[in-house]
């Protein structure tokens, strides 16, 4: 019996492991190709209508330069995208207007981030300082749905090339004038997330939000996961911590 209870271990233990090894090797993002169609959308929620501290960030890899280029948006609220090769943000409070810094050239994964404390919009770059720009006030709120590489206004100012790991929050992660280490590893969900996106699915219609809102995205027009080659680890994967509490209830019972 004990043998047997060992061999148990031994299998669930095994399985386990080459089931999260699996499950780590697989990095998907969204691919847009400037179709005025496609996109990744998720229906109006309290969570995304933000007002106060935000931060918007992706790794993107665009293909072509654009007057569009939207990574995520909630319409006449917030947004940023990149702009012939420019990341910028336009964020409602005193003004609605694009502005910003940071080049992101094409055929590169890039790591963008904007962020908003209802003084300032700042632009980051790889995690490098770019710009500012002053626009006192609240946020603007709306009804209108979540939305990455595409708006529903202006003619849908659609991505071209490849968005992976979104994350929206409710606060300010990274300061003005201060430079921080680029991410080296997916996003684990915190307190302040309201939408954070792997795209890890790999297939099917439909791509988790992480965050605790749930704010699951669709993608729709002919948006499609694609693998992608962006520069992060995968988070840690849950079922590691299921192993000891697995191997301890076998014990438990020889």
């Amino acid at each position: 019996m004990r043998f047997l209870s060992l061999l148990i271990i031994v299998v669930i233990n095994f399985a386990l492991i080459v089931n999260c090894n699996t499950m780590a090797a697989d990095n998907f993002a969204i691919e847009f190709d400037g179709n005025n169609q496609k996109r990744v959308q998720a229906p109006h929620s309290d969570s995304v209508n933000i007002d106060g501290h935000l931060t918007m960030e992706a790794w993107v890899f665009p293909t072509e330069a654009t007057n569009g280029g939207i990574i995520v948006n909630k319409e006449n609220s917030w947004e940023c995208g990149v702009k012939q090769n420019i990341l910028k943000s336009a964020i409602w409070a005193a003004e609605w207007a694009w502005h910003g810094g940071g080049e992101v050239p094409n055929d590169k994964w890039t790591f963008v981030a904007v962020t908003f404390d209802n003084k300032e919009s700042h632009t980051f770059v790889n995690g490098k300082y770019e710009a500012s720009r002053a626009n006192k006030g609240k946020i603007k709120l709306t009804d209108m749905g979540f939305h990455v590489g595409w708006r529903p206004l202006h003619g849908s100012e659609p991505f071209i090339g490849i968005i992976d790991e979104v994350r929206v929050s409710n606060v300010v992660r990274y300061q003005k004038n201060k430079n921080f280490g680029v991410p080296d590893r997916e996003f684990m969900p915190d307190d302040d997330t309201v939408v954070l996106y792997h795209f890890n699915e790999g297939k099917g219609k439909v791509t988790e939000d992480a965050s605790e809102f749930k704010n699951d995205g669709t993608l729709e027009g002919g948006a499609k996961f694609v693998k992608s080659e962006a520069p992060i680890k995968p988070a840690p994967v849950e079922p590691r911590s299921k192993l000891t509490t697995m191997r301890a209830e076998v014990r438990a019972n020889p």
